[in-house]
Parts: structure tokens; C-alpha cells; sequence
């Protein structure tokens, strides 16, 4: 009955509705994989921009109302974490509305739930432990502040350091807030430590937020409570200075089904109900490429560019709009790569004459490949293109395993 009662005295469920279709908006807006499950989780974690602020705000406003109360709290029979989770109920319910919306809305656009394993699931985890870091600021702001100032100040804080230090030209800043804006893919899933930074973050804010309660008894906490946002800060930048503009991932291991043999084609396993007619697209394209004198590839697989080269493991650079009517440059910038794990390199996947003849021994027309080329590299292909096969095959092993063709490209 209290919690019913408190929930009916709040203003916090006046901010349900709008928050849903805010965030229901800017969550739809975002780009995921169909049909993966890590995807699904990655594009709910978008609601982080919407549930923090508001968890902020919220619980500077319910700090407020709880402050009213003056002396009653000192003499009240529960303790004071207990009134403060009563007082903080609304909040708490206004935060799983919307988790629950976030995910309804990243189910319907990717089609499936997000994946039960660590990539899947610490996605969600964000969306529970970073606004609870901002629900303590919030607090704290609300028992120094008229809540009619405290609960914006709160939330835009907030939201400035979710969204706004993603246009900052100093690349640190967005990893600290905890809005996810990259994703994972297919082979490279984010690296834990993209979520629990912004935890870090948000829990050292919390911390200072805590203390400075207390500051009009001990004025001396203002000084102790900017040193822990100094500190958080520059632990936070030590930790991410080294990523720049990108997010940290890992190798995804484990996770293909393959299907036949000489050649096996491998896929995720969300997709391996496709693996058996793919590998039938691309049996005629291998065909040609042997013809051509290249040797046939053990295995056809999606792997990441940071796992170890394996002889006879040719790279399968497959996504969810696949088309039988590419078949032929896919198969071809696979034959690239797989030539170069001959010699233990990884391709660099720099446009080179060297793939443009893989198109031409691949199938692909040569009108399009012209249409794609400058005069001098079409004339310099069509006087590869006139000496013996044999010599073809030894021109393109040589340069696509000496990756010549990528000391050009800038760092």
C-alpha cells in the first residue's frame, strides 16, 4: 500500500509516456543486423540516452519530495537505505518500463530477442547499472537543490555526457558517457570494457554526489567531491585513450556451423540455415577460379581480420544482404585473401589490378570491371590478361602475397 501510495504522489509516471515515444523513436532510428541476437541487445542499449537522463532527473525530483520531510526522517523506524528505496520506487518503475520498451522496440526491428551469452546480455546489463549511477547523482543534486532546479540540471548533465561528447573532437569523451553508438559484427563483438568504463564513470559521479550531501555540515567535501570527479575522469581517459574514434572488440570464436566439404562454407550459426544454398552459389565461381589455375580452397569461412591466417582458409566476406548476383566479386575478394594466407599475410582489402583480375577470372564481365577502372590500370590488366595462364597465376600470387599494392594506402 505505501509503494501505491507513493507512486500515486509522484510525478515520475507523467514522464512514462513521453520517455516510451522518445525513446521508442531514437531506438527504431538505429542500425542493427537482422536476425542477430548480439545485434538485437547492442540496438536496445540505444535507450540509454532516454533512460539515464530520465532516472536522473526522476530521482533529483523524488529527493526533493523526500527532503520535505525534514526531521520526520531521523525519527522514522526504518532506516535510511530503506526510505530511500521507497522514495526511489517510482524511479525504479519508470526505468523498467522503459528497458522493457527498449526491447520490445530492438525486437521488432531486428526480428529476434537479444542472445543469451555475455555479448547479448551485457547490453541489457547497461540499460539497469549505468542509470543507477545517475539515479545517486540525481539524489544527490536533489538534496541540495529545489527539485524544480535539481531534476533538470540532473538529466541534462546527463544527457550532454551521453550524447553531446559524441561530437566532441577529442575522441575520449564518448567512451566515458556510455552511449554505444558502434556495434558489433558479425566476427568482432565489443569488448566488455565498453560497458563497465561508463559504469566507472558513472559510479565515481555517484560517489561525489553522495558525499556532497554533506556539505553544508563539512564544506571541506566540496574539495574531496571534485577531486573524485578529477580522478574518475583521468582513470576513465587512461583507460580509453588508446581506442581513438573506435570501440574496443574482440574476436568472436566459436559461434560458425559449416556445411559440406572441399570446400566446407561456414557461417554464423544464426544463419546457418543458409549455409547449404550459399555454398551452392559459389561452387561454379570456385570452378572458374581453379580453371583459371588457382588452387581450391579447403574451407570458405567468415572469420575476423584479427585471427591468424590459415592455408587453404579462404575468407568469406558475407553479410545479411547477400545476392546471388555478387557472388562473383565475393568469391573473387575471397581468392584474394585466400592467396595471401598461402603466405601467412592477411589482405589488406585495398582496391588493387590484382582483384580486378580475380573479377575477370571469376566471371564478372569485363565491361563492368572497365567501368570501375582507369585507362592506364584496364590497359595494364589487358596485357596481363594476354600472357599464358601460368603467368597470370604467378603475377597475382606474387603481388597479392607481397601485398604490394598496399604500401600506397595512407595509416
Amino acid at each position: 500500500m505505501i509503494f501505491f501510495g507513493n507512486l500515486r504522489g509522484s510525478a515520475t509516471p507523467w514522464l512514462a509516456l513521453p520517455a516510451l515515444i522518445y525513446m521508442a523513436m531514437f531506438v527504431s532510428g538505429g542500425s542493427a543486423v537482422p536476425g542477430y541476437g548480439i545485434s538485437s541487445g547492442e540496438l536496445s542499449s540505444w535507450a540509454i540516452v532516454v533512460i539515464a537522463p530520465a532516472a536522473a532527473g526522476a530521482a533529483a525530483w523524488e529527493s526533493g519530495r523526500q527532503r520535505q520531510l525534514g526531521a520526520l526522517r531521523t525519527v522514522a523506524t526504518r532506516s535510511m537505505i530503506s526510505q530511500i528505496l521507497r522514495a526511489l520506487a517510482p524511479v525504479l518503475v519508470l526505468q523498467t518500463l522503459l528497458v522493457v520498451g527498449a526491447l520490445i522496440v530492438a525486437r521488432s526491428a531486428t526480428g529476434v530477442w537479444p542472445s543469451p551469452d555475455v555479448p547479448g546480455l551485457l547490453p541489457i546489463a547497461h540499460l539497469v547499472v549505468l542509470p543507477c549511477g545517475w539515479m545517486v547523482v540525481g539524489w544527490g543534486l536533489g538534496q541540495l537543490l529545489p527539485r524544480g532546479v535539481a531534476a533538470p540540471t540532473a538529466a541534462v548533465f546527463c544527457w550532454f555526457l551521453l550524447a553531446m561528447t559524441q561530437a566532441m573532437q577529442t575522441p575520449f569523451w564518448r567512451h566515458l558517457g556510455g552511449f554505444i553508438s558502434e556495434g558489433s559484427t558479425l566476427t568482432d563483438v565489443l569488448d566488455p570494457s565498453v560497458y563497465w568504463i561508463p559504469w566507472m564513470v558513472s559510479f565515481g559521479l555517484a560517489g561525489a554526489a553522495a558525499l556532497l550531501i554533506q556539505v553544508r555540515r563539512r564544506p571541506w567535501i566540496l574539495a574531496v567531491s571534485a577531486v573524485i570527479v578529477a580522478c574518475t575522469f583521468i582513470l576513465g581517459r587512461l583507460l580509453v585513450v588508446s581506442w581513438s574514434y573506435s570501440l574496443a572488440t574482440t574476436v568472436r570464436t566459436g559461434h560458425t556451423t559449416c556445411v559440406g566439404s572441399s570446400p566446407a562454407l561456414c557461417l554464423p550459426d544464426e544463419y546457418a540455415n543458409q549455409a547449404a544454398a550459399i555454398r551452392e552459389d559459389v561452387l561454379p565461381v570456385l570452378r572458374s577460379l581453379h580453371a583459371a589455375g588457382l588452387p581450391a580452397p579447403e574451407t570458405l569461412r567468415m572469420e575476423s581480420d584479427k585471427q591468424p591466417t590459415k592455408p587453404g582458409v579462404w575468407p568469406l566476406n558475407w553479410d545479411t544482404s547477400w545476392s546471388p548476383q555478387h557472388v562473383e566479386s565475393t568469391i573473387a575478394d575471397s581468392a584474394v585473401g585466400g592467396i595471401a594466407a598461402l603466405a601467412g599475410v592477411r589482405d589488406c582489402h585495398q582496391p588493387s589490378l590484382q582483384e580486378a583480375w580475380a573479377l575477370v577470372a571469376a566471371g564478372v564481365p569485363q565491361k563492368s570491371i572497365r567501368a570501375a577502372m582507369t585507362d592506364s590500370g584496364w590497359k595494364e590488366l589487358q596485357n596481363v590478361l594476354a600472357t599464358p595462364s601460368a603467368e597470370q597465376v604467378q603475377w597475382f600470387t606474387r603481388h597479392v602475397q607481397s601485398q604490394d599494392y598496399c604500401q600506397s594506402v595512407a595509416s
